[in-house]
């Protein structure tokens, strides 16, 4: 049986606990037995963070400090990885990329082994933009390096490919993956425009500041899709519910927007199924959105912000509707035409399912592309 040693930096909790997840459990449908090499033993999806004192200490850490942790993470990391990766000698090594990171890199060097880096966000970038970052330099000189001695590298969009691409890495090395589903967990709540029930609009995830729910409460309200019975749900929690809640309460909106608080996978799945469109109001310019792709598998009609990396999965008019980014009145219009138009809410959910099947957005389907990338780069000598 092939062995592949996965290595990722993460608290396993939010999207990249199901990311790790749900890729060991494709690695093992193929034949591999996944050796795990991580800072926990057990990944929480249902969670937004560790609870804990060290959690705890390390959220009040001055930045920099905590940059010096993360660079000081490698040799302990690097020592783990080695003794996997000599232990079972595995095709190869499958690692999620974090700042300051270097374990791949010199473990494969050491071992020949080669190394798989997923990408999921240019974090020199996005740390210094959302998160604050101290050794800037050091940070994007790191990941550029990181990028160029990986063997394969794995982005979930064109776009964060082009963006590490401007930054030095080889685009040789680098295959396009967006994030993926377990297709056969979704079932479609059936044809909308036979249904005479009120439309239910829907957000799944955490909430966060930066996602755009209470400019979208806003607009749905003041465009008045509540007043005409027009419902949304809120599947989720996260540090912006409070300033959600105030707000639902301020615009007596209490019958007409609901927050389910943390839901555990099934139900979650349950409750897409009763949705009719579903919204994601913002994302970041490079990100491949997990809900997004959650949608579509749920066969519904999707209202997303035009943007280049919404486009590489979300095409307007035949398995969603676009509205300018933070143009929060075109979004409430976008809805409002569906509200409006059972049959296109219907042809528009039923092109999203199969917008799953057409691009294969399967974690099964990713782990086996993988597989043959591994494969590809062993022939022709890049590892």
């Amino acid at each position: 049986m092939p062995t592949v040693v996965y290595h990722h930096r993460t608290q396993g909790v939010d999207a990249q606990g199901i990311h790790v997840t749900e890729m060991c459990r494709a690695f093992e449908t193929l034949g591999y037995q996944v050796v795990k090499v991580s800072i926990h033993a057990n990944e929480r999806p249902g969670s937004v963070q560790r609870t804990g004192l060290l959690s705890r200490i390390i959220a009040r850490m001055p930045r920099s400090v905590y940059e010096l942790l993360e660079i000081g993470y490698n040799f302990w990391g690097c020592a783990r990885l080695w003794r996997a990766v000599h232990r079972h000698r595995p095709a190869f090594i499958y690692e999620r990329y974090a700042l300051f990171n270097v374990c791949g890199v010199v473990v494969s060097f050491l071992t020949r082994t080669p190394l798989v880096l997923e990408i999921n966000s240019p974090l020199a970038l996005e740390r210094r933009e959302f998160g604050g970052l101290a050794l800037r330099r050091l940070a994007q000189a790191t990941e550029t390096w990181i990028t160029r001695q990986a063997s394969r590298n794995i982005t979930v969009t064109q776009v964060l490919k082009e963006m590490l691409v401007a930054n030095g890495a080889r685009p040789e090395t680098i295959t396009v993956m967006p994030n993926g589903v377990n297709a056969d967990e979704y079932v479609s709540s059936g044809p909308v425009e036979q249904q005479r029930r009120p439309v239910t609009l829907g957000f799944v995830g955490w909430f966060r500041r930066w996602h755009g729910l209470a400019e979208s409460i806003a607009a749905l309200d003041d465009d008045g899709l509540f007043a005409a019975g027009v419902r949304l749900v809120l599947v989720g929690d996260g540090p912006a519910r409070p300033a959600l809640e105030s707000l639902i309460t301020s615009r007596r909106l209490g019958n007409a927007v609901s927050i389910t608080g943390s839901m555990d996978r099934r139900s979650v799945f349950h409750l897409l199924a009763g949705l009719d469109i579903a919204l994601q109001p913002a994302a970041t310019a490079y990100a491949c959105p997990m809900k997004l792709i959650e949608y579509l598998a749920a066969g519904k009609a999707v209202v997303a912000p035009d943007q280049a990396n919404i486009r590489e999965l979300v095409s307007d008019g035949e398995n969603g509707l676009l509205f300018p980014p933070g143009d929060w009145a075109s979004m409430a219009k976008r809805v409002r035409a569906l509200v409006h138009d059972r049959a296109l809410l219907g042809r528009l959910g039923q092109n999203a399912r199969r917008t799953i099947v057409a691009k294969d957005l399967t974690w099964l389907g990713n782990a086996r592309r993988v597989a043959m990338l591994v494969q590809e780069t062993a022939s022709c000598g890049l590892c």
